[in-house]
C-alpha cells in the first residue's frame, strides 16, 4: 500500500514538472550546472500556508471536502523554493468513500482555478484523508532545512527547478506526510524526501532517475 501511494505521488508530481518544463533541457545531466537563483517573492507561500488558502476555497464546494494529496508546481522561469516557499500549488480534496475529485489551483498567493470531477476518485475510507490543516505539525521551511542536513540535495535547474514539495496521507500508520524533492548533485536523479508532518521525522528517502516514473 505504502509502494502504491509514493508511486502515485511521484506520477501526480512528475506530470505537473512534464508540462511546465521548458523545451530546451540540458544534454548531458552529468555535468553540474551554475544556476542563478532569484529570491522567493512575497507571494511565495508555505505548504501549509497554501493548503489553509485551499481548504476554504474546497468548503464552499462540499462542508465535508478533505484534504487528500497535492504539490507545487513548477511554473517559474527561474528555480525557487530555496526557503520553503512556491508561488504555484495544487491541492487535491475528496469525500471519504466518494468518488468526488476537487482540485485547487493557488497562484500567487490566491486562488486561480478549482474544479469538481465527479467520478474521478476510487472511493476511499477516512484513512486516506486529511480533516484539517492543523494535523501539519511541521511546514516546509523547517522540513527543508532537515533534508538538507539529513542528505546530500540539490535544487533543480532545468526541470522540477528549485526545491518542490508535497504532501498525502498514509493510511495505514494514520498521520499525513510531507514531501522535499531536490535533486542530487548530478542532476540525474530527483531525491524524495519524505517526513511525518506530526513529529518532524524522516520515514523515507528515495531517488528516481531523470523524467521517469
Amino acid at each position: 500500500m505504502k509502494k502504491n501511494l509514493l508511486l502515485l505521488f511521484i506520477c501526480v508530481f512528475l506530470v505537473g514538472c512534464q508540462q511546465s518544463a521548458d523545451q530546451n533541457i540540458t544534454a548531458d545531466s552529468t555535468v553540474v550546472s551554475k544556476v542563478t537563483f532569484s529570491p522567493d517573492t512575497e507571494m511565495g507561500l508555505t505548504l501549509k500556508e497554501a493548503l489553509e488558502i485551499a481548504h476554504k476555497e474546497a468548503l464552499k464546494w462540499n462542508k465535508k471536502a478533505m484534504l487528500y494529496s497535492g504539490t507545487s508546481v513548477d511554473k517559474d522561469k527561474t528555480p525557487k523554493g530555496m526557503e520553503g516557499k512556491r508561488k504555484h500549488w495544487n491541492i487535491e480534496f475528496g469525500l471519504p468513500d466518494k468518488t468526488d475529485y476537487y482540485l485547487v489551483t493557488i497562484r500567487d498567493g490566491k486562488v486561480l482555478d478549482k474544479v469538481h470531477l465527479p467520478n474521478e476518485l476510487k472511493p476511499m475510507t477516512k484513512s486516506h484523508f486529511i480533516s484539517r490543516v492543523e494535523e501539519f505539525k511541521y511546514d516546509t521551511p523547517e522540513l527543508l532545512k532537515k533534508a538538507q542536513k539529513i542528505t546530500e540535495i540539490y535544487p533543480g535547474d532545468t526541470f522540477a527547478k528549485g526545491y518542490n514539495f508535497g504532501f498525502t496521507k498514509d493510511p495505514e500508520k494514520n498521520f499525513p506526510l510531507v514531501m522535499i524533492i531536490g535533486w542530487d548533485r548530478a542532476k540525474k536523479n530527483m531525491i524524495y524526501s519524505m517526513f511525518n508532518a506530526v513529529t518532524g521525522e524522516l520515514e523515507e528517502v528515495f531517488e528516481k532517475e531523470q523524467y521517469k516514473n
